[in-house]
């Protein structure tokens, strides 16, 4: 090749060399960074769905007595009951509030009643005292036969269950709370530390109804 051609290509292929590694430095900065992007989507996307999952649970209560709009209004668990007096328009002049527990935990098919001033409430729909004194509504503990109810007793309630203690009656109260009302007596075996002897022992004293 003749000299005077030598230079100029030796000088073609160092630009070209030049612009080949400026790309490549250019674009690996942008692929790193792009990395962590990709990631958080996914751990958002996770997140989202446990969320979803989370709340997705709803029960369902019916509102009577001294309230605006009475009737049956879906809620989301976890609600209280003053979410559900909202929804019921709140109450009306001649409710007695001072009888309410505003901050009670809502399970499904609950009965709130709210009395008015000076009303006594209907047997029907009388809770057990409530140890705050307040009146929240919701299906009687004990049926006509006396039985406890699974779905409506309290704490203290299911400790008189023969081989119920705290510990237990909370765990019961729990499985309320995630999983709603029991759909059969059978269902207490779904709950910690309750097996089928303790069942057996218990099914003339307990009830869903």
């Amino acid at each position: 090749m003749p000299e005077q051609l030598k230079k100029p290509v030796v000088l073609l292929g160092a630009v070209i060399m030049v612009v080949v590694a400026a790309f490549f430095l250019l674009k690996r900065p942008a692929i790193e960074r792009a990395a962590p992007a990709s990631e958080l989507a996914f751990s958002t996307s996770q997140s989202t769905v446990a969320t979803t999952e989370t709340s997705s649970a709803e029960l369902f209560v019916d509102v009577k007595g001294a309230v605006n709009h009475g009737g049956m209004y879906r809620l989301k668990a976890g609600m209280r009951l003053m979410d559900a007096i909202e929804l019921a328009g709140g109450f009306t002049a001649e409710a007695d509030q001072t009888r309410m527990n505003f901050a009670k935990l809502l399970i499904d098919q609950e009965v709130i009643y709210v009395p008015k001033v000076g009303e006594a409430v209907p047997e029907q729909l009388a809770a057990p005292p409530d140890p705050t004194g307040s009146v929240t509504g919701g299906d009687p503990a004990t049926s006509e036969g006396g039985k406890i109810n699974l779905n409506t007793a309290d704490e203290k309630q299911l400790q008189e269950l023969s081989g119920i203690g705290e510990k237990r009656a909370q765990d019961i109260l729990k499985y309320r709370e995630e999983n709603g009302s029991f759909q059969a007596v059978e269902d207490l075996t779904k709950v910690s530390g309750i097996g089928e002897k303790t069942l057996e022992n218990l099914k003339d004293s307990i009830t869903i109804k």
